[in-house]
């Protein structure tokens, strides 16, 4: 089976050229670049935008006869900024180097974004009756995932998904969850030459900083997954202090909780354990914290045996790629797809998460690219 190589490192190429960061989250032009390739794709999708958030549009097109069955492609046009100064070239110009596309968002994942529409191309055409094929671009997947939680809202539906993120080329069925907590520490200030007279929230931050590593320590030990690490709990952020002769009245801390699939994994579970854990930390008489969570983003995860899942690592044999069923230890979009809508979703994309994704000179492999669009393929022809 051959795709067109030139077609996908050209269709790359023209996405990434399309700068979409978020933060601030500003995906128009991706967006008009994927409905021009639409508009003159040798396939007729019918194609319809909507708004996720404030001028922020999803793209979907459709071919296909749904009686046959329906397969959800999706995937995030959406980047993480890119700190230009620190890479080797312009990210937002994509440049080939030894086998590799470089450029802000050729892994995660405007490159899958590119076998999703040549993979789906290929099916169509090649059958007269082909089952239904449903291509979804959606925004704000960087930040809080308002581009699919939209499109399942309005009710999309389809009998399987497969979503483009970098797993290189593994197939995914389980992902972590995260809750996400800013933590404010009110103190009580006072000449650092009398520090005694006053309540110092930075010492206070420190001392929640020892707790949060001493229960990470606990999740580690009392959390466990075939596919996944165990859960963990990281102060990623902490400011304080407001000059350097002053006891610092006021300190932030950020806290970052990534959870396992389960069946308990209300929001409020969370909340109950962090303030707990502030409860019972000696903080000061006068230290008051209070508590904001910023995301709650679910787990999710879906049998290995399922239909999906074994048709997903078998189109990949078939074109000599060796997947098998993977963890995922980070938050997807999958989420809504799994919980929300009900399809059964797998993550499988060129590219990896820990290596490639959101780094400076992020890149991908071209032949990670013709892979994954021929496995998209063979697993279309296999669906429907």
């Amino acid at each position: 089976m051959n795709v067109d190589r030139d077609e996908l490192v050209s269709l790359t190429a023209a996405l990434v050229g399309k700068p979409s960061e978020n933060p601030p989250g500003d995906e128009r032009r991706v967006v008009d670049a994927l409905l021009e390739r639409l508009d003159r794709s040798p396939i007729e999708f019918d194609v319809e935008t909507h708004e996720a958030l404030p001028d922020r549009e999803n793209v979907v097109a459709r071919a296909g006869n749904s009686d046959r069955g329906s397969v959800l492609l999706t995937g995030h046009t959406d980047v993480v900024p890119a700190a230009a100064d620190d890479w080797s070239g312009d990210p937002y110009e994509l440049r080939e180097e030894d086998g590799h596309l470089v450029g802000r968002g050729a892994a995660d994942m405007k490159g899958a974004l590119a076998t999703k529409i040549v993979a789906a191309e290929s099916y169509l055409a090649s059958t007269d009756d082909p089952g239904e094929v449903i291509l979804a671009f959606v925004v704000d997947e960087e930040w809080d995932g308002k581009g699919t939680q939209t499109l399942v809202e309005r009710g999309l539906t389809a009998d399987y998904a497969i979503i483009g993120e970098p797993t290189r080329l593994q197939t995914c069925v389980a992902q972590k969850g995260v809750a996400r907590y800013e933590l404010a520490v009110r103190g009580v200030s006072a000449h650092s030459g009398t520090p005694q007279e006053g309540e110092d929230a930075v010492l206070a931050a420190g001392r929640l900083l020892t707790a949060f590593e001493s229960m990470n320590e606990e999740l580690e030990t009392e959390t466990s997954h075939a596919l996944l690490a165990p859960e963990t709990i990281t102060v990623t952020e902490i400011t304080g202090g407001t000059a350097p002769n002053v006891v610092a009245d006021r300190a932030t801390l950020t806290v970052d909780w990534r959870f396992l699939p389960g069946h308990d994994r209300s929001p409020e579970r969370f909340d109950e354990r962090v303030s707990r854990l502030i409860r019972e930390t000696d903080l000061g008489a006068d230290v008051e914290v209070s508590v904001e969570r910023l995301v709650f983003a679910r787990a999710g995860e879906i049998d290995p045996g399922h239909e999906l899942v074994e048709t997903a690592v078998e189109s990949a044999a078939d074109v000599g790629v060796e997947s098998a069923p993977v963890g995922f230890n980070a938050a997807t979009d999958a989420r809504f797809l799994l919980h929300d809508a009900e399809i059964p979703t797998v993550l499988f994309g060129p590219g990896s998460i820990a290596d490639d994704a959101h780094t400076v000179d992020e890149s991908v492999a071209v032949s990670e690219l013709e892979a994954t669009a021929k496995t998209y393929r063979r697993a279309l022809d296999r669906l429907l």
